[in-house]
């Protein structure tokens, strides 16, 4: 079943380039008003309810609370385990079956996380890339890493999305095209 509202993780991700954000759901809706491409939450309510529900699957983490007269959200990337605590400013670490990955919305934010992620002393990491029509992936000595995503970014400025695998993965099994 496609996702309901295919480019609002999108839209939002793009609102948190800047940094995390913080304030009710009818500002975030405001906010988002920009980006919007049907199909697109009906209000802010569907807004909520699609965050409650769907956010972390796309590398975004939510926060919610009541301040007694509204609620309160606060959205960042979600954690990616490099370091720090709370929201992040990055990507989402997240679980496959074969082990752990981190998501990075642009290849910037990839090589400003790069440092901490070789903390994690690794031989080898699989980088991959989605384009909307294809992923491409590449298994690379951690020497290399630094080169071998610049060189990408030169050829593929704009991916939708970027992952870093620890180990030698076969990416196709864990982020199969959809």
């Amino acid at each position: 079943m496609p996702p309901r509202y295919p480019r609002l993780s999108r839209a939002l991700l793009g609102l948190l380039e800047a940094g995390p954000w913080e304030g009710t759901p009818t500002s975030l809706y405001s906010d988002l008003e920009p980006h919007r491409v049907d199909p697109w939450p009906a209000n802010p309510v569907s807004l909520s309810l699609w965050l409650k529900h769907h956010a972390l699957e796309h590398g975004i983490q939510v926060e919610a609370w009541h301040t007694g007269a509204r609620r309160v959200l606060r959205l960042g990337r979600a954690v990616n385990g490099l370091g720090g605590g709370g929201i992040s400013q990055h990507s989402g670490m997240k679980s496959t079956q074969t082990g752990a990955f981190w998501s990075f919305p642009t290849w910037a934010a990839l090589l400003e996380a790069l440092p901490a992620l070789l903390e994690v002393g690794e031989a080898y990491y699989t980088l991959s890339f989605d384009l909307g029509v294809s992923r491409t992936s590449q298994t690379v000595p951690t020497g290399w890493l630094y080169q071998v995503v610049e060189r990408w970014a030169a050829q593929y400025p704009t991916p939708r999305e970027v992952r870093i695998y620890r180990g030698e993965v076969e990416v196709s099994t864990v982020w199969p095209l959809a």
